[in-house]
């Protein structure tokens, strides 16, 4: 059994009688080939049914049509939510996309960025696995790149954010609001920059307003469900309890919900919960879960865009994109719900 050969850039330069540089130059869109040479190349592609070869193109050209979008968490849905946009915008500007997650490893991180680097891809979006650790220099020095949801000490391009202190303190306004003052926080680890920053915006505004959270019962955690779930489910079997829990993140949300399930206690009516991110799951319990709410859509269509401006126009001064965050009260919140 054979298999056909497929078809080069010499076979269709014989059959239209010109030289494989000439046929180059006409597929890759240049403008000095006399246009009835043009035609004559063009017309020998179609006869011969030639297809370009994509990994040689990107080669030549040192840059493919992919985007690596790199997330710390692929199951986490606010980065599912971002990647549908980012992906959105890509296919619109002609772009495919490779999700890639890091699962908050930095060195699977590195090892992404290393192979988006070597393949030549035409760009990256990422959200990294720890602020101080995390590198995007090599990458970054030769692809253009996108940081979004965290920050990373060394990146000074283009980003999209969310105030995330802003986020800590509007969920600390509503609880203060609510009555509550003995308030417990079950955050991430300290080495990434959305769950600190939420957790430093909120302790702030608990102490302005003459509430200061007590030093136990703020809580680490991998930013994992079961992380969450584990470290408030310690802290409630001290005793001593809070009247009041803020979760810094969507997982950390699901896992506190399941704790206070677990352990027995009224959502709401005996221990309040505000979390962040509006995930599904959140308006189908009861009570429906109070979230401090990020734009998703937002950030990722702000992210492709300002990546597919990158590639078409070139570099240029960074843009560093701040949105704003929005509270959505439900009954895990009310206080006597």
């Amino acid at each position: 059994m054979t298999t056909a050969r497929a078809v080069t850039i010499s076979d269709v330069a014989r059959v239209a009688g010109v030289s494989p540089a000439t046929v180059s130059r006409v597929l890759n869109g240049s403008e000095t080939v006399a246009p009835e040479l043009a035609d004559r190349v063009r017309k020998a592609a179609a006869d011969t049914r030639y297809v370009p070869n994509s990994n040689g193109r990107a080669l030549r050209r040192r840059v493919s049509d992919v985007w690596a979008v790199i997330v710390s968490d692929v199951q986490n849905p606010f980065f599912t939510g971002v990647v549908a946009a980012i992906e959105r915008v890509a296919v619109d500007r002609g772009f495919s996309v490779v999700l890639c997650n890091s699962d908050e490893q930095v060195a699977r991180e590195s090892e992404y960025l290393r192979l988006a680097a070597a393949q030549h891809l035409a760009g990256i979006v990422i959200a990294v696995a720890s602020e101080m650790e995390s590198d995007l220099r090599t990458a970054a020095a030769d692809i253009p790149a996108v940081m979004i949801d965290r920050r990373v000490h060394d990146h000074l391009g283009d980003s999209v954010m969310v105030d995330n202190r802003l986020a800590g303190r509007l969920a600390a306004d509503h609880l203060l609001e609510q009555g509550f003052r003995r308030i417990a926080c079950i955050t991430g680890p300290s080495d990434v920059s959305t769950t600190e920053d939420r957790l430093a915006g909120f302790r702030t505004r608990l102490s302005e307003a003459g509430a200061p959270i007590a030093r136990k019962w703020i809580r680490r955690a991998n930013l994992r469900a079961q992380g969450g779930e584990s470290a408030l489910c310690a802290l409630l079997r001290e005793g001593d309890l809070p009247d009041a829990v803020f979760a810094t993140n969507g997982p950390l949300t699901e896992g506190a919900y399941q704790a206070l399930q677990a352990e027995g206690i009224a959502i709401g009516a005996g221990i309040g919960l505000i979390g962040v991110d509006d995930d599904h799951w959140t308006r189908m319990v009861a009570p429906q879960v109070s979230v401090v709410q990020q734009p998703v859509a937002e950030i990722g269509r702000l992210a492709g865009e300002l990546l597919a401006d990158r590639a078409a126009h070139g570099p240029g001064p960074a843009q560093r994109i701040v949105l704003t965050p929005a509270l959505i009260a439900r009954g895990s919140s009310a206080r006597g719900h």
